[in-house]
């Protein structure tokens, strides 16, 4: 964990405006800790890997190149600065295809479609309750078994769509 800071200090720190901090987050390119501050190495990586260049309107001020007068403000020459930015771009991938081999990450959509599939499996599974247990459940109750499968398919659809909204809210 690196230093821990607010999102109006990031944005300084980065030189951007809070507002594409606050971008930044909201769409998932960086993330706050729990308790809301922003991790400014963790952050620094995350806006690296998962902002679009084309897309932002000043360069990143690592690679920021002169003030007008001719000298770049970190004193490399263009090829320099090209070279640095290369070797660094380099290291940061090498560094997530480490993490990838060592099962410190896994594969986004791999999550997602395991995810997917056990939802499925369990929803399958609530669905076709009623029609499994309703007979033996009649039974023991003593009631009419066309009526307790009825009564048990509609709750368990209910309970379904309610679940389904939970979800929704929490993604």
């Amino acid at each position: 964990m690196g230093q821990k800071v607010s999102l109006r200090e990031y944005a300084r720190m980065r030189g951007v405006r809070l507002n594409a901090v606050q971008t930044a987050v909201n769409s998932g390119r960086i993330h706050k800790t729990p308790d809301g501050k922003i991790d400014v190495e963790e952050a620094n990586k995350e806006w690296f890997m998962n902002t679009d260049p084309a897309k932002s309107r000043k360069a990143d001020p690592l690679f920021e190149t002169s003030d007008g007068g001719g000298m770049p403000k970190n004193g490399m020459s263009n090829f320099q600065q090209a070279k640095t930015a290369d070797i660094y771009y380099r290291a940061m991938l090498a560094k997530a295809k480490l993490k990838m081999i060592t099962g410190e990450t896994i594969d986004r959509k791999k999550a997602g479609l395991h995810a997917f599939n056990l939802g499925r499996s369990l929803r399958d599974l609530f669905v076709s309750f009623p029609t499994r247990y309703g007979a033996l459940i009649a039974a023991a109750l003593e009631t009419d078994e066309h009526k307790t499968v009825v009564v048990l398919d509609e709750y368990i659809r209910k309970l379904l769509s309610e679940s389904k909204d939970v979800i929704d809210r929490e993604l």
